[in-house]
């Protein structure tokens, strides 16, 4: 029968599987990189302005 299967004799599907984990990897490594600044963000602007005084 017809499934929806990607694994084609050449590794399509591994490669299909391989480039979307991946990319979740990455945007999720992006949006914790973000948040990491956005959260720490004001507690380096106070260290900062305590640092320069």
């Amino acid at each position: 029968m017809g499934s929806l299967n990607f694994s084609a004799e050449n590794g399509f599907g591994d490669k299909v599987k391989t480039g979307w984990t991946v990319f979740v990897l990455l945007v999720s490594g992006i949006f914790a990189l973000i948040t990491a600044v956005l959260i720490a963000w004001p507690a380096l602007a106070f260290l900062a302005s305590r640092f320069f005084q």
